[in-house]
């Protein structure tokens, strides 16, 4: 195997580590959760991270690393949508500021959806070049024939 090989692997396995560190983190906070319904989401969004892990640990595609970016930049969605404070019968008491591990989880969404749009990025740089030459190649169909 060459070095940039190796490299691609190592980088990609160590990846998946971090989306299934990430399963663990919605570990912890399923068993905070208020409500069954928020623990059920969770558990789901942990076996999402581990779909996630398992696509990058086996095949590393740029379909892996699309699902790794959109689900990354979801759950970022997720988390920063949460409410920040809680309605009372008089008005609203501020929560204060979210605990450390929804920051961590954050943080660790943030760090993967990035590495995944770079990666994505560079993998097809250069692409449309290659498609256009395999379109070329192909005959076309007369205009309305499909």
């Amino acid at each position: 195997m060459s070095a940039a090989t190796t490299s691609a692997v190592l980088g990609r396995r160590t990846c998946a580590v971090l989306a299934a560190g990430s399963a663990g983190l919605h570990g912890f906070m399923a068993a905070h959760a208020g409500t069954l319904a928020a623990a059920v989401l969770i558990v789901a969004m942990a076996c999402a991270c581990l779909y996630c892990a398992w696509e990058l640990w086996s095949h590393g595609t740029l379909r892996s690393w699309c699902v790794v970016a959109v689900m990354n930049l979801g759950m970022v969605a997720a988390h920063m949508s949460l409410p920040q404070h809680h309605h009372g019968g008089l008005g609203h008491v501020a929560a204060g500021p979210p605990s450390t591990l929804m920051t961590v989880a954050t943080t660790v969404a943030v760090v993967e959806a990035v590495v995944a749009a770079a990666v994505m990025w560079r993998r097809t740089r250069g692409i449309e070049g290659r498609l256009v030459l395999e379109r070329s190649d192909q005959p076309s169909l007369p205009r309305g024939a499909w």
